[in-house]
Order: C-alpha cells, then structure tokens, then sequence
C-alpha cells in the first residue's frame, strides 16, 4: 500500500512540474494614472514600461515592491518610418547613439530585469543596429522578450550571437477590444501554452482588457495551466540582474521633458491635426485625451503608491564593478653576492 501511495504522489509531481506556463505581459505602461489598476489584481503579471512617461519610474517601483516583474518596453522605429518619440531608437543611429539611449531607458526604469520592442517592425528587421542593441544587452546581463511584431525580425539571430536569453511573444489579446476577441486570443493563448507547454500574451492596459482580465485571470488555473511571470521561462541557470545592478556603458542623459514641453505637448492635443494620416505620436496623443476622464476618477489607493510604500530592505549592491587595472608590484631587490654578512644560498 505504501508503495502505491509512494508512485502516485510521484505522479502527481511529475504533472504539477509538466503543469503548462503562461505568461501575459501588460505593454505600454506609463503613460496614464489608471496603469496602476494593473496592479490591484493579485497575479503574477510582468509588467513593460515605457521610459521617460509620466508614471513610468513610479509605476515600475510600485511594480517591483509587489514582487512583479519589470521589463523595458523601448521605442523602435516602425515599418511606416514613423518618429515616435525623441526616445525611440532608429536605423539611422550610430551604435554610440543607441547605447547612450537605452543606458537614458534603463536609468528611468531601474528594476527592469529585460527588454522588449514598441512597435519596432522595421528597426527589428535590420541587421546593424539590432546587432549593437542585443551586444548591449548582452554585456549588462539583460534578457530580450521579441514582441514580433515583423516575421522577419533579426532578434534571434543576435540573441544567440551574444548570448542573451531570447523570449518570443506568441499572442496579441487585444488588437480588437470587443470582448469577443479578447475572449478568442485568451483561449488561444491557453491552447499553445498547453501545446507547447508554455505561451507569451501581450496586452495593453486598456479600460476593455483590465475588465476583461480581472474577470478571467481565475480561469486561468482551472484550465490546468500557471499563470507565471516572464523570468520564470529563462534557463534555471541564467543570473536575474535588475539594471541597477549592471553598470551604463556611458553617462546617461537626462532626456525627460520639462515641465514646460510637457505642459506645451498636451495643449497640443485640442488642436486639429494638419496632418491626414495617423501617425503612432498622434494616436498616443489621442489615446490620452480619451482617458484622461478615467484619470481624474481613479485616484491611485495609498498601498500602491510608490511615496507610501516601505523602502526596500535589501541594499541595491552593484554586480558589475568598473575594472580596475591590476597594481604592480615593486620587485624585491637582490643584495650583490659579495655583500658581507649575507647568505645567498637558495
């Protein structure tokens, strides 16, 4: 009896350690007061950050005290050549540029412990730059979650030449924000995460998803798979380094706007746009508008606001120190072999 208690509790190890994972990561946050709502729902979601947004260092500190994962989410220009932001990093860069542009990144966002693409359709795709971006990676110890958004996407490539963990997302949940398509991607999202035993949803922090979200992450279990965070998918062996652990390759620029261009940019917003086409600036510009209704209602509760929140215990130790050249040492200097009183015998 006891032996068939013994190879059924084994069995029953063997499931829950072949249990299928499935991470969802929230994009794009940092730019509105309702991102911490994310925050409210007691599941392990990882978290990408925008840089140099107006919520997006305390965003990502709030993140990190409740145990979340924090990632970058860098601007990358786009296959429409479109300008997102003066943070985006572009084709035409030198390698100099880019790195001072994501050290500028890291710096607004500290606790992040990876990177993944805004946008990027056409800078993912070029073999230069991409080769400097994930060399960078590489020597701050960073991992690289590709958010595919181009089939020809060169990440792989790279990854695997300067040995940095490479993630790929399988699942977009909210192109469409109708509940019927959120409910079409997450189920798909649980169907290759039992296929393949572990899957990657992207979503964004939509007033649509967040509902959504909150009224489906319990199914989640009940379908026999684990919601986990995004580190928990990279090799047992790879070291987790937040980027406050990891030196800058050069001094960083401050590149955040001041109060006057910020104020400058949203008086921009009830402007009609002289332009026809839509660019993704001026979506993000439009995104805004709408919710910044939801903004002046949802007041950020006191035990997700990074002032109030107790400061971290552990001392933030650098893992990476600046080399030091090794100090030569004077060479002892040898008596002449006639010098009296003296044995030179070895």
């Amino acid at each position: 009896m006891k032996w068939l208690l013994a190879c059924y509790a084994l069995l029953c190890s063997a499931q829950l350690l072949a249990q299928p994972r499935l991470v969802i990561v929230i994009d794009d946050i940092g730019y509105h007061q309702t991102d911490y709502r994310l925050l409210e729902l007691n599941y392990p979601l990882t978290y990408a950050v925008i840089p140099h947004t107006r919520h997006s260092n305390a965003m990502a500190q709030a993140a990190m005290q409740k145990g979340r994962d924090v990632i970058l989410h860098m601007p990358m220009e786009s296959a429409r050549r479109a300008d997102l932001s003066k943070n985006a990093l572009k084709v035409t860069m030198t390698q100099q540029q880019i790195e001072q542009m994501l050290d500028a990144a890291f710096a607004d966002v500290p606790q992040a412990i990876g990177m993944n693409n805004h946008m990027g359709s056409y800078f993912t795709e070029q073999n230069q730059v991409m080769d400097w971006t994930l060399a960078y990676l590489g020597r701050r110890k960073l991992f690289f979650l590709d958010s595919k958004t181009t089939a020809k996407s060169t990440a792989a490539r790279y990854a695997s030449l300067h040995q940095v963990p490479l993630l790929t997302r399988q699942v977009f949940l909210d192109n469409d924000r109708s509940y019927a398509a959120l409910d079409k991607q997450f189920k798909q999202a649980l169907q290759l995460a039992k296929q393949h035993q572990q899957a990657i949803a992207i979503g964004h922090p939509y007033p649509e998803t967040y509902q959504y979200l909150q009224k489906n992450l319990a199914t989640i279990a009940k379908a026999g798979v684990q919601l986990v965070p995004l580190s928990a998918l990279l090799p047992a062996d790879y070291p987790l380094v937040r980027a406050d652990q990891s030196l800058p390759l050069h001094a960083i620029v401050q590149t955040k706007p001041s109060p006057a261009e910020h104020n400058s940019e949203l008086a921009k917003v009830s402007k009609p746009a002289e332009q026809e086409l839509m660019t993704p600036a001026m979506a993000e510009q439009l995104i805004l508008q709408q919710e910044q209704a939801l903004n002046r209602d949802y007041v950020i509760p006191e035990w997700l606001n990074p002032l109030t929140l107790p400061a971290e215990q552990s001392p933030r130790v650098p893992l990476y120190k600046h080399y030091q050249p090794p100090q030569q040492q004077p060479k002892p200097v040898t008596p002449p072999f006639f010098q009296l009183g003296r044995s030179h015998s070895r």
